[in-house]
């Protein structure tokens, strides 16, 4: 009695509604046919494409159901509207797959593609078996009448089917969700879907149980849902928007390689030529969060917003300055990342030959007086630290009298024995600080150590033969409590250093003179 009494009341005001509506419904099915045909070349979106080219037919349909004056034309394209919904639900689902990066597995494309074609059969053979609806062609001289008559016995089967196609999508894009907690573009398609999938179960249980009306329902649902998706996956889709802008043109032909992301930092889009300089491609980089392609390449790259002169592992490595920038894209309300990538290699090189001339020896490959210079005065803490002060012997004699290339040997040979013996010293400081002076200091090192690094490195200098021995003095004091300044360390280290000499540096220089009496061809 209750629904007798909607019908009669409602019937004729919400009869000229769904009319409204279905024309609305009719031109809103346009939108994005025009949109996508003027990008028919971009085939991300495959299955949305073919969603929306179908609802555009469906719409066609419809138009011909009402306006024609054919009753086989009207009955079979109202007959097409079955196997087009259960076509709409397949193509919703296999959207969402593409849209979380998945694939359908053969075993459903082929389960959907077998429905789908039952389906149709079933929907062109009405007349004859009418297990969708109870009225044949024949019988057919309106369009009212494929609303008004009974539903067949396959009819409800069919559309349960249809509601658990499209609500196997919503449950997929749940789960995904659940994946990626925090990914807001997909809690925006996952509440929009949800409120269709209502929205198509409210109209259909609506013109079902409440209201006779010639209008589809579920054409309008359905192409209500069919354009959300549009709007949500498609029109606001970064890279859609890049490129119908004609802003990835601009990116592509940029100098420096970009990298577009994400909110959660997932790669959307990358320069081919940092594809093809690394041997990535596209697939295996698109969706990958940046950090996990950084390490890579970490082997052939390293990515730095503040230059680092002081990283030797570096310098064999492509160096690119990295800059990054947050964006969002009109329309949307999701967020995303420029990064911006600098090659400069050729710059960093240069860099460290200039870093290396300012605080190395050219000579030996130590650092210098100016480097060593700047580190003591950070020192402000002493405790634990050593000093060894040293000076070659008699290098004015060799150079001299043996060449300048002597002078070379010595400072070259007595700077590879200090690598030598402090190599195992994790943090210290060797620089060559004058003509034939050195100075060593040691970080966090024990004083029962250092009688014995003084031993080796004599050992190492030493050498039967005069040509081949290294004669040099050493000074050594160690800091225990980090009571004395560091210029104080270095003052006591000299002053042993000069002692030493004194004992050994007219010996060593004896026998240097003695040498070179017997080897006149090499005197200058």
């Amino acid at each position: 009695m209750i629904t007798y009494l909607l019908k009669f009341k409602w019937g004729d005001y919400m009869q000229q509604l769904f009319e409204v509506l279905l024309i609305f419904t009719a031109f809103l099915s346009l939108v994005p046919v025009v949109k996508i045909a003027k990008n028919r070349k971009d085939s991300k979106y495959l299955c949305l494409k073919v969603l929306i080219f179908s609802m555009f037919a469906w719409t066609i349909l419809i138009i011909l159901e009402r306006v024609s004056t054919s009753t086989w034309l009207i009955y079979y394209a109202g007959m097409l509207g079955y196997p087009l919904r259960i076509g709409f639900s397949i193509l919703m689902l296999c959207t969402i797959f593409q849209y979380v990066d998945k694939k359908l597995p053969k075993f459903f494309l082929k389960f959907f593609g077998i429905l789908f074609l039952a389906d149709f059969i079933i929907a062109i053979t009405n007349s004859q078996t009418q297990l969708f609806l109870e009225l044949s062609q024949t019988e057919l001289t309106s369009f009212n009448q494929l609303y008004s008559a009974a539903n067949g016995p396959l009819f409800i089967y069919h559309l349960i089917v249809s509601y658990l196609i499209a609500l196997s999508a919503i449950v997929l894009l749940f789960v995904y969700l659940a994946k990626h907690n925090g990914a807001r573009q997909y809690k925006e398609i996952t509440r929009m879907m949800a409120i269709s999938i209502i929205a198509v179960l409210v109209f259909n249980s609506v013109q079902l149980f409440l209201i006779d009306t010639n209008v589809n329902l579920t054409y309008i649902s359905l192409v209500f849902v069919a354009y959300i998706l549009y709007d949500i996956i498609y029109r606001k889709d970064m890279i859609f928007n890049l490129r119908a802008s004609g802003r990835s043109e601009i990116l592509a032909n940029m100098r420096e390689i970009y990298i577009l992301t994400d909110t959660n930092k997932r790669i959307i889009e990358i320069s081919n030529s940092l594809l093809e300089k690394y041997g990535l491609t596209f697939e295996e980089v698109i969706g990958q969060p940046f950090d996990k392609i950084a390490d890579k390449i970490a082997d052939k790259v390293t990515f730095y917003s503040e230059y680092d002169m002081d990283e030797h592992a570096y310098e064999e490595k492509d160096h690119y300055h990295l800059r990054e920038k947050e964006f969002k894209l009109k329309g949307m309300n999701e967020s995303g990342h420029m990064i911006l990538l600098y090659d400069e290699t050729q710059i960093y090189k240069l860099l460290r030959e200039l870093n290396r001339l300012s605080n190395y020896d050219s000579m030996t490959g130590l650092n210098n007086r100016n480097y060593i210079e700047n580190v003591l005065a950070n020192i402000t803490k002493t405790k634990n630290i050593a000093v060894f002060s040293m000076d070659i012997n008699g290098l004015k004699i060799n150079n001299d009298y043996l060449g300048h290339e002597r002078g070379d040997y010595l400072l070259k040979t007595l700077a590879n024995n200090l690598k030598k013996v402090f190599k195992d010293i994790p943090e210290k400081d060797i620089a060559r600080i004058g003509g034939d002076e050195f100075l060593v200091i040691l970080y966090d090192v024990k004083a029962n150590i250092l009688e014995e690094k003084k031993s080796e490195l004599l050992k190492e200098c030493d050498h039967e033969k005069i040509d081949k021995k290294i004669s040099v003095s050493i000074g050594v004091t160690y800091d225990e409590t980090g009571s004395q300044s560091i210029y104080k360390l270095i003052q006591r280290a000299d002053a042993e250093m000069y002692e030493m000499k004194a004992k050994i540096s007219m010996i060593y220089q004896g026998k240097m003179i003695e040498y070179i009496k017997l080897q006149d061809k090499y005197i200058r």
